[in-house]
């Protein structure tokens, strides 16, 4: 397989954090140009990243026809318009979570995707991750029992009225559910096998800022079972999951990150006497490029991508179904 060359859309921090370092540390992927509407802010990004070019408007990297793949930070509320005007360039698309906002967006993605030929994908690196690869595994083939519940939180710290996450509220993309409540969710999700068909929730909103600061939830899956979440940016980090079978609880500490420096895995416990009873560990590897090489990978060979349009498409019904519930106080069909 060829090497896939990348432009990125934007100077945004995630990307700098861990997009471009894993993309820049993979054999089989190559970072070309990054584009800024400021054409100083571009060069210097580009200077500080040891990326080649750059480029003083979107448009510019998207005519640049060296470059066969896109990657877009950009606030939420601009993923749809250039994830469309990049295909449209003749680019596949990998786009920061959330994608769209709305079932109508991501089924215009669909029709778009059929018409062009290209790959859109999102952005859900947790999805490419090893270690979860394997849970899967063990949950399909009941090795660890049947599983039945499960709880995930993803908590952190951001008050800052300047960060983008506080500029919009939760129904134009802001907030803590569309920012990092999806992480718990796409992961639940994932590990059940199925979707939810109904929701509960409860929202408490900053009363400056008027976006949702600590959100819970609850789900409910076809065969019976359950899974309740929390997210929130008043509180101390923390990341984990814990699954429930009829037989086992798995804990899974850092869930939604993989580590790239040593092996990391998962404990599973039995009852109250017994304590650890299996312990599964990983190699080392890097969720972020996996997920480049993947998304380049589907795009040259057709092979199913994880953050595919589909699963954008019933995650975004979830969510939408847990605002109806914040408001309504009662139980929403997805």
């Amino acid at each position: 397989m060829r090497k896939s060359r990348w432009g990125i859309l934007g100077t945004a921090d995630i990307a700098r954090r861990q997009f471009i370092p894993s993309l820049q540390a993979s054999g089989a992927c190559e970072l070309v140009a990054v584009a800024s509407r400021d054409k100083a802010r571009a060069a210097e990004y580009a200077k500080e990243n040891n990326i080649p070019l750059s480029y003083g408007s979107y448009e510019e990297l998207l005519g640049d026809p060296s470059i066969e793949f896109i990657y877009i930070p950009l606030p939420n509320h601009l993923h749809v318009e250039w994830t469309r005007r990049a295909v449209e360039a003749g680019k596949h698309v990998l786009c920061e979570k959330p994608l769209a906002l709305s079932v109508e967006e991501i089924e215009e993605l669909m029709a778009l995707r059929a018409k062009s030929g290209k790959l859109i994908g999102e952005a859900y690196a947790t999805l490419h991750q090893e270690r979860l690869q394997g849970l899967r595994e063990l949950f399909v083939n009941k090795e660890l029992g049947s599983l039945s519940s499960a709880h995930g939180v993803f908590y952190l710290y951001n008050d800052n009225p300047q960060d983008v996450r506080n500029a919009f509220p939760c129904e134009e993309g802001g907030g803590s559910l569309w920012d990092i409540g999806v992480y718990p969710l796409v992961v639940g999700r994932w590990m059940f096998g199925e979707e939810p068909v109904e929701v509960a929730c409860l929202m408490e909103r900053d009363p400056l800022l008027n976006v949702d600061n600590h959100t819970s939830g609850l789900l409910r899956f076809p065969n019976g079972g359950q899974m309740s979440f929390a997210c929130g940016m008043r509180h101390p980090l923390a990341t984990q999951m814990t699954f429930y079978t009829d037989k086992y609880r798995i804990e899974v500490d850092r869930t939604y990150f993989s580590n790239s420096d040593e092996e990391y895995g998962f404990k599973v416990y039995g009852d109250e006497t017994e304590g650890v009873v299996k312990s599964y560990t990983f190699r080392a590897s890097d969720q972020y490029r996996l997920e480049c090489e993947n998304f380049a990978r589907s795009a040259y060979t057709g092979v199913p991508f994880s953050g595919s349009l589909e699963n954008t498409l019933n995650q975004t019904k979830v969510i939408l179904a847990l605002l109806k519930a914040a408001n309504s106080g009662e139980f929403e069909r997805v």
